[in-house]
């Protein structure tokens, strides 16, 4: 028989293309119901309607990426405030004449031969190379401080003690509570004719700025010029863990490379206590962000947990055609509608970085849509 070699390979071709058909992979469409919950996604930014829609409808998974992102966006702001705190900043904005008050005390106790050395992560005392094992309490530098007229202004007072823990805040405030009589270094007295002669002759007070090196930490407080009101105050955070510091005196007085035309010996000798107290307040400064950082972060997510207990509890009502929405949906819901006023919080957190308006926007403004919520739609009939 004649095979037509034409044709077989004609229905051979024909064969082939049909088998390729038929396993050609056909493309998966997108079904109606992922298309719905992605679009509930994006609409739930504005829609409190999408957000009850998504919670119902979406997998549990998107609910608890809200939950996540609601969580770390107010607290970017906190983190970057936190991070940008530094141990000079006590004195960056008024120092009240510290800055002449640390330089002539620094001076002075170069002069009378004391060394402060960090020793395994403590500070010691040295005069004329014998070493102090106990300090209670001890003043050993003051100035009274002049103005350009030669007046008296007030004093600047120098204690090294061997106080820790409480016992030097203790310290702080007794040093805090003492009053002097405005240009002298005499005491405020409760003796009846001295009171009477202070309010005859309208004697005031004020208190002494002061700065105490303790073993592991140091405290500073200053006072507004002649009274009792504090300007500026810190302590217990700033600790001993100062790198290539054999000699403290020393780094405070190595001046050489910073006096210019414009910045004389005192103010250099100023700039390196404020390069101390920012190296001193690092350890405390990483506690402080992380502390802050893990308070908030507790604070808002117990917000967002409440806010859908509320929601739960308020659709609980026989007239209500939501009652049917169990605890776990009006979480999910509280989470899907989180993610805006976490977005405005950060923003807000931002623009008052630092205060407390920021620290809180994110609680009022969650409040405020969960709030608008319920009473638009989840009301009863």
């Amino acid at each position: 028989m004649e095979i037509n070699y034409k044709l077989y390979f004609a229905l051979s071709k024909e064969r082939e293309l049909k088998m390729a058909k038929k396993v050609k992979k056909v493309k998966k469409q997108m079904s109606p119901q992922t298309k719905r919950n992605i679009g509930n996604v994006f609409k739930s930014i504005i829609s409190n309607q999408a957000a009850i829609d998504g919670a119902k409808e979406a997998p549990f998974y998107i609910a608890i990426i809200f939950f996540v992102l609601s969580l770390i966006l107010p607290l970017i702001p906190i983190l970057v405030s936190s991070s940008k705190l530094y141990g000079a900043s006590f004195v960056d904005s008024y120092n009240y004449n510290a800055d002449i008050g640390l330089a002539y005390t620094t001076k002075d106790l170069k002069s009378k031969n004391f060394t402060f050395k960090i020793e395994g992560g403590e500070l010691t005392y040295y005069q004329n190379g014998s070493k102090y094992e106990t300090i209670n309490n001890e003043l050993v530098s003051y100035h009274t401080l002049k103005n350009e007229k030669g007046k008296e202004y007030y004093n600047f007072m120098f204690y090294i003690t061997d106080k820790k823990g409480s016992d030097l805040v203790d310290f702080v405030s007794e040093l805090s509570a003492k009053q002097y009589e405005v240009g002298t270094l005499t005491p405020k007295t409760t003796d009846a004719i001295d009171i009477e002669r202070y309010e005859r002759d309208e004697v005031k007070f004020y208190s002494a700025n002061f700065i105490i090196l303790g073993r592991e930490t140091m405290g500073v407080q200053l006072f507004k010029y002649q009274t009792t009101t504090t300007a500026s105050t810190t302590y217990g955070g700033l600790d001993w863990n100062l790198s290539n510091t054999p000699d403290l005196l020393e780094r405070l007085l190595d001046v050489n490379d910073k006096v210019s035309e414009t910045v004389n010996e005192n103010q250099a000798i100023f700039e390196n206590w404020k390069s101390v107290f920012n190296e001193t307040y690092e350890n405390q400064k990483v506690k402080t962000m992380w502390t802050t950082v893990g308070i908030y972060a507790a604070v808002y997510a117990g917000l967002m947990i409440f806010m859908g207990l509320m929601i739960f509890l308020m659709t609980r009502g026989k007239s209500n055609p939501n009652r049917v929405i169990n605890f776990w949906v009006a979480l999910k819901i509280s989470w899907w509608a989180s993610f805006t006023p976490a977005l405005l919080g950060m923003i807000v957190g931002f623009l008052f970085a630092g205060g407390s308006i920021g620290q809180m926007g994110f609680i009022v403004l969650l409040s405020l849509r969960i709030m608008w919520l319920s009473m638009r739609q989840l009301r009863p009939m």
